[in-house]
C-alpha cells in the first residue's frame, strides 16, 4: 500500500513538473510572438494551450495554459492578467469537456472542441475590453484582430493535430 502511495506521489510530482515546463512554453510563445492589435496583441498561445491539452490531464492542462498566459499578460498588459487567468482556464476546460464526450470519431470531436473552445477568448476578451475601458464599442474595436487570432489558432491547431496523429501521439 505504501508503495502505491509513493508511486502516485512521484507520478503527480512529474506531472506538475511537466505542466510547469509547459506553462513556461505557453508564456514564451504568448509573450514573445506577438502582433499588436487594438487593446492587446495577436498571438498563437491558444493553439499551444490546446495542443498541450492533448498531453495533459485536465487539471494540469488547465493550470498550465491559464498560468502561462496570465504571466505573459502580466508583463505585456497587466490589466488583463486576471481576466486572462479566467478566460484561459475556461478555454481548456471546455475543450476537455467536449473531448470527453463519447462519440465514434475522436478526430472530429477534438477539432470541434478546438473550434468551440477558442470562441471563449474571442468573446471573452471583447467583453473584457468593453468592461475595462468602460465602453462596449471600445471592446468591439479589438474584435477583428481577435477574430483573425481565432482563425489562425484554430487552423494551426488543426494542422498540429493532424501532424501529431501521423506520429501516433
Amino acid at each position: 500500500m505504501k508503495e502505491e502511495v509513493r508511486e502516485r506521489a512521484l507520478s503527480q510530482t512529474a506531472q506538475i513538473c511537466r505542466a510547469g515546463c509547459f506553462a513556461a512554453v505557453v508564456f514564451v510563445v504568448t509573450r514573445f510572438i506577438q502582433i499588436p492589435i487594438p487593446l492587446g496583441y495577436f498571438n498563437i498561445g491558444n493553439c499551444v494551450i490546446l495542443a498541450g491539452c492533448l498531453f495533459f490531464a485536465p487539471p494540469y492542462g488547465i493550470a498550465a495554459g491559464a498560468i502561462g498566459s496570465a504571466l505573459a499578460d502580466l508583463l505585456s498588459y497587466p490589466v488583463y492578467t486576471i481576466p486572462t487567468l479566467i478566460i484561459k482556464a475556461l478555454m481548456p476546460l471546455v475543450f476537455y469537456f467536449i473531448c470527453a464526450r463519447n462519440t465514434k470519431n475522436k478526430s472530429v470531436r477534438v477539432l470541434v472542441a478546438c473550434y468551440i473552445s477558442t470562441l471563449i477568448p474571442l468573446f471573452g476578451y471583447t467583453l473584457t475590453g468593453g468592461i475595462i475601458y468602460g465602453n462596449m464599442l471600445t471592446g468591439l474595436a479589438q474584435f477583428p484582430g481577435l477574430f483573425l487570432e481565432y482563425v489562425a489558432n484554430a487552423v494551426l491547431f488543426t494542422l498540429a493535430y493532424q501532424f501529431l496523429k501521423k506520429l501516433h501521439i
